[in-house]
């Protein structure tokens, strides 16, 4: 078995979890219960794992897997109002279970003016179903999003990129050996580039896209960066 869990504070020294440390924030009905037995609101904890999130570095590739939209629409609201107020900074959002629209109003509702940013290239939000059957935008497979990363790359050069894609997506598409090639990057040392990504995953979908060995796999590929929450 190689779920471990680890206090919170461990987050901020990651030297000391080890290479295969599944990171987890147990749910217990609208409260979650760390490891520790305190309790915490929601609130509280999406916005401390969006804090915690914002201080890795340069390059680290993180998988979230999240039991519903309600969650994870906290998690990524939470963790784009950080992060757009920095200098230089352009966040690329794929989602798949969210519409655009519904991004836009969740982020509104932190205060932030979306337009805005979207107008001066801040927040690029794309629905990542429609880029996947565009072919003229086209990532026909997985393992093309590296591609369409670094255009995105490209065209913002002097920023520093974050990128949050919804990887359910390929539950539905079933470009599944292309995924594992994708996500094996992150062990390969490509994704010491100048971005950091979150890859998220609903419980479900992970559940019954993967087999056991190819979950393990993901596991390994993604070392000490996997977050359940």
């Amino acid at each position: 078995m190689f779920t471990e869990f680890v206090n919170f504070e461990d987050l901020d020294n990651l030297e000391s979890i080890t290479s295969h440390t599944l990171i987890s924030y147990v749910g217990q009905s609208a409260y979650v219960k760390h490891p520790n037995d305190h309790y915490y609101s929601f609130n509280d904890i999406s916005n401390d794992l969006a804090l915690r999130l914002l201080k890795l570095p340069v390059g680290y590739h993180s998988l979230i897997l999240y039991p519903n939209i309600e969650t994870i629409r906290k998690i990524y609201a939470e963790y784009i109002d950080l992060i757009i107020e920095e200098n230089n900074v352009a966040i690329l959002f794929l989602p798949y279970y969210d519409t655009i629209d519904k991004v836009r109003q969740e982020l509104m509702t932190k205060g932030l003016d979306v337009r805005k940013y979207e107008r001066n290239n801040s927040l690029i939000l794309i629905d990542f179903a429609k880029v996947v059957d565009n072919p003229y935008l086209g990532i026909p497979a997985a393992f093309g999003l590296k591609e369409f990363i670094n255009k995105i790359q490209a065209y913002n050069k002097n920023k520093n990129l974050f990128v949050i894609a919804d990887m359910s997506l390929y539950n539905h598409s079933k470009n599944i050996d292309e995924l594992l090639k994708y996500e094996r990057l992150s062990d390969d040392g490509y994704c010491n580039q100048n971005w950091r990504q979150l890859c998220l995953y609903h419980k479900v979908d992970f559940h019954l896209m993967f087999t056991d060995e190819q979950k393990q796999k993901i596991f390994d590929y993604h070392k000490d960066k996997v977050i359940v929450l």
